[in-house]
């Protein structure tokens, strides 16, 4: 598969119920999100979630939100057939893309610190670490806060 295969589009709202199975299988309870909290960041202002088909099927999204001084990324989910195509670099790409195009110049982050995939994916995209956060996720789940400057893709 090549990435002319993978179709990127923005997320409508009969997409929900495709979106939260795909959370609830990309991440432990505690760590997904519940049918609320996905509710309220996909309708919060300034919301961002676009949505990777690949054969007419959901592979993955991106959900974040911007203000007027930064990007937060809520979540990147990729189903695990999917995995290590490109997809999720596909999906970071449009959102950064999108962020520069409001003039943002700064993404944020937050990741558990036991999930090594995700952190050498986000280093990988020139995300550092800048804060531990002691139990982001639940009692002994700490995360990561990760950023990235945009400001030198500023004329992508």
């Amino acid at each position: 598969m090549d990435s002319t295969d993978i179709h990127l589009r923005p997320c409508q709202p009969s997409d929900f119920d495709t979106l939260y199975e795909i959370d609830q299988s990309c991440f432990p309870p505690g760590v997904a999100y519940t049918r609320f909290q996905l509710k309220f960041y996909l309708r919060s202002p300034g919301s961002y979630c676009r949505i990777a088909e690949v054969s007419g099927e959901i592979a993955a999204f991106i959900l974040a939100e911007f203000s007027a001084e930064y990007g937060h990324i809520v979540t990147l989910d990729v189903l695990e057939q999917f995995r290590r195509l490109g997809i999720g670099t596909l999906l970071l790409d449009a959102a950064e893309r999108h962020a520069t195009s409001r003039n943002i110049s700064r993404m944020v982050l937050e990741t558990a610190t036991t999930n090594k995939a995700a952190i050498a994916l986000w280093k990988r995209h020139g995300y550092r670490q800048v804060v531990t956060i002691k139990n982001y996720y639940g009692r002994g789940q700490d995360a990561f806060e990760m950023q990235k400057m945009l400001s030198d893709q500023a004329a992508v």
